[in-house]
């Protein structure tokens, strides 16, 4: 049984959406993140800091987190706060378009897998957020959940999206278009309220977040003296678009990497992007430097063969073959241990994107597919785990749009 509650928030002042909103943390670096604040004083950058994004890596981030959250809502950033409610957010970016409904969802739903999830959590980072939840104080970056089955649902949001105007309606310098309604009519409020009572929710975004208030329910029970809820978004999981999440390695020896891989498994090499672009299924794409000339980069196709018996398909995705037949075994790198040698670039694979990737010495990146909803789901449903990051969907919930204030 899944209980998603209508929540108290208080929202972005219109006239200062350009500033507050933060970009996705995991799209930007550490030196992007830092010159993104410089720029962007108000951003909501300043309150969800990583400790890597403090210059010298000593400083309390913590403790500098609350006091930006203090500082916004003294300068009235956020406007006051609504009575409980349920809201309908809306993302258009291009062509594509997505509508879902924010909400609170039982933290309670996560620890019992009412909300399944399908990717691991690497353990630092998610130390990090729950100590966050509690010296901060606050939620603002919502996790995303998928639904199916529940045409009620969509049909109210749909409903509440015609009848008004949104409340807040504003595009961003990436031209991410964000829109907010407030649910009021009575007969969709009563569709919402209950509506998830007998659904499995699956959790596409914020698997750290997630993990993290768990942790803080676990160590110091409710919130404001009730259940104790995360701030999610829920949506249609048709309306949802998947991209990869491809690892790039810094700090190694492309030519060790090069020997050992081809000591143990098949590879094609290629310069050309158009075999990248078209290589079989089992073939996992590796862009590693040359020595120079007219290609600056050497690509491998590196053959991992599939599992033909893997009737729920977690065995035959990129990340998970990658994880257990090259990264772990070949390269000593486990993705569950927070390797500084591996980060995470969020991408789509295209050959466009392919020609981008050139990576200099010292540097190797692994190029993803991205994995269809339906084997998420069906992962979920089998309640087994991907490694970390192999999912990535976008248009992302955006944080600093609203906060929740939380003790």
């Amino acid at each position: 049984m899944a209980h998603v509650v209508p929540l108290a928030l208080q929202f972005v002042r219109p006239d200062l959406t350009a500033e507050v909103p933060s970009p996705p943390h995991d799209s930007l670096s550490t030196d992007a993140r830092r010159r993104y604040v410089q720029s962007h004083p108000l951003s909501f950058l300043n309150v969800t800091r990583a400790p890597d994004d403090e210059d010298n890596g000593t400083g309390d981030v913590l403790a500098a987190g609350r006091q930006s959250l203090e500082h916004l809502l003294a300068e009235g950033v956020f406007g006051p706060s609504t009575g409980p409610a349920f809201f309908v957010y809306r993302l258009e970016q291009g062509s594509h378009c997505q509508t879902g409904l924010v909400a609170g969802v039982a933290t309670a739903d996560y620890e019992n897998a009412t909300v399944k999830v399908h990717e691991q959590v690497r353990r630092e980072r998610v130390g990090h957020l729950a100590r966050h939840l509690r010296v901060v104080g606050a939620q603002s970056s919502p996790i995303a959940l998928a639904y199916a089955g529940h045409p009620l649902v969509t049909e109210a949001i749909a409903r509440t999206a015609e009848r008004s105007s949104p409340f807040l309606d504003f595009s961003d310098d990436r031209g991410l278009r964000q829109q907010i309604w407030q649910v009021t009519d009575s007969a969709d409020i009563a569709a919402m309220d209950g509506a998830f009572d007998d659904a499995s929710l699956y959790l596409i975004d914020g698997h750290h977040r997630a993990a993290a208030a768990s942790a803080d329910h676990q160590d110091f029970g409710s919130q404001n003296g009730g259940t104790h809820f995360m701030l999610a978004a829920l949506f249609p999981h048709e309306e949802l678009r998947s991209f990869a999440f491809h690892r790039f390695l810094s700090a190694v020896d492309p030519v060790a990497i090069e020997a050992e891989i081809t000591a143990h498994l098949p590879v094609r090499k290629t310069t050309d992007l158009n075999t990248v672009a078209t290589r079989g299924e089992a073939e996992i794409a590796l862009a590693l430097p040359t020595d120079g000339g007219d290609d600056p980069t050497q690509w491998l196709l590196i053959d991992v063969p599939l599992d033909p018996t893997d009737t729920v398909g977690l065995s035959n995705i990129d990340p998970v073959r990658l994880s257990e037949r090259v990264l772990e075994p070949l390269l000593g790198i486990e993705e569950a241990s927070s390797d500084k040698r591996l980060t995470y670039v969020p991408g789509t694979g295209d050959i466009d994107e392919l020609a981008t990737i050139q990576p200099d010495r010292g540097e190797a990146v692994f190029v993803m597919r991205a994995i269809a909803t339906s084997t998420l789901l069906a992962v979920s449903d089998a309640q087994l785990v991907m490694p970390p990051k192999s999912t990535y969907f976008q248009p992302k919930v955006r944080s600093g749009l609203f906060v929740r204030l939380v003790s």
